[in-house]
C-alpha cells in the first residue's frame, strides 16, 4: 500500500499509460497525444520517439512548438481532418475521452489516423471506483454530465463502446485501488482481480490490425 501526498510521481493514471508506451514505442515512431497541454508529460513522450503531434481542443492552451513536438488546435471527434489518416504509430489520450461528447466517433477517428499495426493508449476514470461505489451505497448514483465529464465508464460501459467501434482487438487493464486524489493518496498499485471492478482507472490498449 502507498500512502502519501499528491505529486506528479503518484498520478498512476499517467504512470501506467507511460509504462505501456515505453514498452511499445520505437525511436522511429510518430506519436499522437490527444489533450497535450502538460508540456512536461509531452516531452517525456517525445524523448522516446521521432516526433510527437500534440492535439489540444482549446487554442489558448496550445503550447509553443519545441524540439520534436508540433502542436495543433483541434477536436478529437474530427481528428482525421487535422491528422493525416494512416500516419500515426502510437496515440496517447490520458483522461480525455470522458470529456468528449461523441466517444464512439472519437474512437473511430482515432482508428482512421493510426497506421495498420498501430496502437492507442487511453486512460479514463472508473465510474464505480472504490470511493464512489462506497458513497453510492448511501446516496443516489452520480448523474452525468458532472463537472467537465460528459460521462465516466464501468468496464462494461467501455467494453460496449469498443464493441461498437472499428477496433477489433483491445485490452482493458485496471489501475490502482483506493483513494487516489485529494490531499492524501492511499492506494494499492496492483489491483487484486476480485476487486477489479472497483479500480480507480481503466487503461485501454487498442490495436489496429
Amino acid at each position: 500500500m502507498k500512502i502519501g501526498r499528491p505529486s506528479d510521481k503518484t498520478w498512476y493514471d499517467w504512470i501506467s499509460i507511460f509504462r505501456s508506451y515505453g514498452d511499445r514505442v520505437r525511436p522511429c515512431d510518430i506519436v499522437l497525444e490527444i489533450g497535450a497541454s502538460n508540456t512536461e508529460r509531452t516531452m517525456d513522450l517525445a524523448s522516446r520517439c521521432d516526433r510527437v503531434i500534440g492535439v489540444e481542443l482549446m487554442p489558448e492552451r496550445v503550447p509553443d512548438p519545441t524540439f520534436n513536438v508540433k502542436y495543433v488546435a483541434g477536436d478529437w471527434q474530427r481528428l482525421s481532418g487535422i491528422i493525416e489518416p494512416g500516419s500515426v504509430d502510437i496515440a496517447v489520450a490520458n483522461q480525455v475521452i470522458e470529456h468528449v461528447t461523441d466517444d464512439l466517433k472519437a474512437l473511430n477517428e482515432l482508428y482512421e489516423v493510426l497506421k495498420p499495426g498501430g496502437m492507442a493508449l487511453i486512460s479514463t476514470p472508473n465510474r464505480k471506483r472504490l470511493v464512489r461505489a462506497l458513497v453510492e451505497t448511501f446516496r443516489p448514483e452520480r448523474e452525468f454530465p458532472w463537472w467537465e465529464h460528459v460521462r465516466e465508464y464501468t468496464e462494461e460501459d467501455f467494453l460496449a463502446l469498443l464493441e461498437a467501434s472499428k477496433f477489433e482487438r483491445w485490452e482493458i487493464h485496471p489501475v490502482v485501488l483506493g483513494i487516489h486524489g485529494g490531499p492524501v493518496f492511499v492506494y494499492l498499485e496492483r489491483v487484486p482481480e476480485r476487486f477489479r471492478r472497483f479500480a480507480n482507472f481503466w487503461l485501454v490498449h487498442l490495436y489496429k490490425e
